[in-house]
């Protein structure tokens, strides 16, 4: 069973989009939910949830005792309006690849949505997989790994993952030759520093625009961190590939753009922070969903698996 969602089962940084997922999720078990329904939950949970909203001081009569009690009504119907913006941007950025309606303050499943063949509910369904622990024969992190690929590619950029190869290979060395191989790159493990015992040196997806059968320096590469991991790990994740390690293990000179792919929404504040402390391009579920062609028969076991929990209603 899916129980009602914890503060940070997604980390601190991801609280509005965790409970716009769990609406989603009920949604998806063909149950409407209100936004009413949602500032129920977060004022019976008391200060538990922080969504850093800022409020402006209110100026009334009351006594501290109902002051308190009014503000913390008022602070749950700010906060779930926020949980609902974030569902109306996901509507407006993704329009008809979005699987649900929004009507009014009403989250529901659109009409005749194929859940498992849906790209969104394929990318929610992973999350929540981790998230929650539910049981599949997919893991949701190695699963991933080849979703952002995938998407990619289907982009047109030739994409490899590293991080794949690698836990097949029998060393680092070997695994950068073999990703290398597949998109193009010519691999020189010997030319930069690595650790000793180098797992995949930050980079768990490779992918170029290269010049064909020319593999003379200067490429434009991209490398990637991929997680599905919480909200307070993504600030470190974000900085794990190094452009100038991997212009010499690739061969580019050039040093590569840096990316971090994950299976959230990433909440626009979190965005602005990973995108200029990282210096690099976040690869959330929306970017990912835009352009992601259709489900795997992975993704649709791991979308049935979940589907297939009961999820607990929205409870304080």
């Amino acid at each position: 069973m899916i129980r009602s969602p914890e503060p940070d089962i997604y980390g601190p940084y991801a609280r509005a989009s965790l409970l716009a997922d769990y609406v989603e999720l009920i949604a998806l078990q063909g149950r409407s939910v209100r936004r009413a329904t949602v500032a129920d939950f977060l004022s019976d949970s008391g200060n538990t949830w922080d969504l850093e909203l800022i409020r402006s001081d209110r100026d009334d009569p009351l006594d501290e005792e109902s002051r308190a009690l009014s503000e913390q009504i008022d602070k749950a119907q700010e906060d779930a309006s926020i949980v609902f913006r974030q569902m109306d941007e996901r509507h407006h950025m993704l329009a008809e690849r979005y699987p649900f309606e929004i009507s009014g303050d009403i989250v529901s499943l659109g009409r005749d949505v194929d859940r498992e063949a849906n790209p969104y509910v394929a990318v929610l369904a992973l999350t929540v997989a981790h998230a929650f622990n539910v049981a599949s024969a997919c893991r949701p992190s190695a699963l991933f790994e080849r979703t952002v690929a995938g998407v990619l590619r289907a982009r047109g950029l030739p994409t490899v993952g590293l991080a794949a190869i690698r836990r097949r290979a029998g060393s680092f060395e070997e695994a950068l030759r073999a990703a290398c191989e597949c998109i193009g790159l010519k691999a020189a493990p010997d030319a930069a520093p690595t650790l000793a015992r180098a797992h995949d040196e930050g980079v768990d997806v490779l992918c170029h625009i290269g010049w064909e059968q020319d593999l003379r320096p200067g490429t434009w590469g991209f490398i990637g961190q991929v997680t599905v991991g919480r909200s307070d790990s993504w600030r470190k994740k974000v900085k794990e590939p190094s452009p100038g390690t991997w212009a010499l293990l690739a061969s580019t000179l050039v040093q590569p753009m840096t990316f971090l792919a994950v299976p959230h929404h990433v909440e626009r504040p979190m965005m602005e922070k990973l995108t200029v402390d990282g210096q690099a391009v976040v690869l959330d579920r929306l970017r990912l969903v835009r352009y992601k062609n259709g489900t795997s028969a992975e993704e649709q076991e791991v979308i049935q698996a979940v589907l297939q929990e009961e999820v607990e209603p929205l409870m304080g």
